[in-house]
């Protein structure tokens, strides 16, 4: 299955515009939402089509899954540099980080067209980790400063389905131009989308920057503070754990899932992309849903109805048959964005504004640390372990992971 990522959730009734569809509109009509819009548009693509491309590409020239396992534990690697991540994006204006993120991006990927290897694909994966962890956190604290605390819920959940649409046309579109035309010829498509993303950037004037981190600060106490802020939060706290014990196994799916194709499935590596675009249909709806759901059941329950969506399609794709497999990425998909979509709304609204940056790739370490552990620990276990049993145990983690969560939410209502 495609790599699923939770950072946190948590409860509290939203009390938003009226309905996702009135910020469709929203977005649409405001001209600065509508260039970030278009500009999200072609980087997501390219950032979908370029991953599922990169696992392809190693695995065509290795022949090994867990080689290409080791794509996903490079991506997610850089949470290791969260402190610093947030604490740069916290002292320069947003958009620019934005800008330098895309074009450092473009950079790396544009070397894979010249010098095509497997550790040159390594370390442009890397860089592209690097890069993707200040995207994340500068474009949250971008998106706060642009509309009103009560509409990011909705608004996060506008750029969820765009991100969760683009899984639909982005794996597909990044299988078949491989297979078509190799690896260099999806480098050069990156490439282009981040280009037009920076243009898109670049257009978007007038938008009024957080409160930026005091630069005298020191220096440990400031690299922290997202941390401490999270810990000292209780219903963050308490989500992170969970959603850590949740991903921690999960992180074993990305290397698994190339076994459960080739092996499972009997089918070639291509199929992934597949897959992808199943999961990514799957996750349009439940990205359009997820602002409806926060609004009336609160964030705890949209997040657990998340980790038990996930527990079931897992389950579902343990049964190694077809349809069992696709009616799994479904399911995984209708239930990622409700994590997702809580989790970003959650720290936006409980967080100070010179605090964003830190705060959000804080709470990314503290869930992608585990996890990326979890890759590097199946890319060496998963000859002798067996993809199935990494399914199973999983899908067990998730429904129990989800059941606890609910519990969560009443203990933390005691204590707000």
């Amino acid at each position: 299955m495609a790599r699923c990522v939770v950072k946190i959730g948590c409860d509290g009734a939203r009390r938003g515009t009226g309905g996702g569809e009135l910020m469709w509109l929203k977005v649409l009509r405001d001209r600065r939402l509508r260039v970030l819009f278009v500009g999200q548009v072609l980087n997501m693509f390219g950032n979908t089509a370029l991953v599922i491309a990169l696992g392809i590409w190693v695995l065509e020239l290795t022949g090994s899954s867990g080689a290409a396992g080791v794509i996903f534990f490079l991506i997610a690697v850089p949470t290791l540099c969260a402190p610093f991540i947030g604490l740069l994006v916290d002292r320069f204006p947003r958009r620019k980080v934005l800008i330098w993120a895309d074009l450092g991006a473009c950079v790396l990927v544009s070397l894979l067209v010249f010098w095509p290897s497997v550790w040159l694909i390594y370390f442009v994966t890397l860089g592209y980790g690097v890069s993707a962890q200040v995207y994340r956190a500068a474009r949250g604290g971008l998106v706060h400063s642009m509309v009103r605390e009560d509409e990011l819920g909705d608004v996060n959940s506008v750029f969820g389905a765009l991100n969760q649409a683009l899984r639909i046309v982005g794996p597909l579109a990044g299988a078949a131009v491989f297979a078509a035309f190799g690896g260099s010829a999806v480098a050069v498509l990156d490439a282009v989308t981040y280009l037009a993303s920076i243009v898109s950037l670049l257009l978007l004037r007038g938008v009024p920057d957080l409160t930026r981190a005091p630069e005298r600060e020191p220096i440990v106490p400031a690299l922290l503070a997202g941390v401490r802020h999270i810990v000292a939060t209780p219903a963050l706290r308490r989500m992170v754990v969970a959603g850590a014990v949740a991903f921690t196994g999960a992180g074993m799916l990305n290397v698994a899932m190339f076994d459960l194709v080739t092996d499972g499935l009997g089918q070639p590596p291509e199929f992934l992309g597949v897959l992808g675009s199943v999961q990514g249909a799957g996750a349009v709806l439940g990205a359009v849903v997820v602002g409806r759901l926060m609004r009336r059941r609160g964030e705890f329950v949209t997040a657990a109805a998340g980790f038990l969506l996930n527990g079931a399609g897992l389950g579902l794709a343990a049964t190694t048959t077809l349809a069992g497999v696709c009616a799994g990425a479904v399911l995984i998909g209708l239930g990622l964005p409700m994590i997702l979509v809580a989790a970003v709304t959650l720290v936006q609204r409980r967080t100070p504004n010179e605090m964003q940056g830190r705060a959000i790739a804080a709470s990314e370490a503290m869930v992608d640390l585990p996890y990326t552990v979890a890759i590097g620990v199946a890319t060496v276990v998963i000859g002798s372990v067996g993809y199935l049993a990494i399914y199973v145990v999983q899908a067990a983690v998730f429904l129990a992971v989800g059941l606890v969560v609910l519990r969560i939410r009443d203990q933390v209502r005691q204590t707000a």
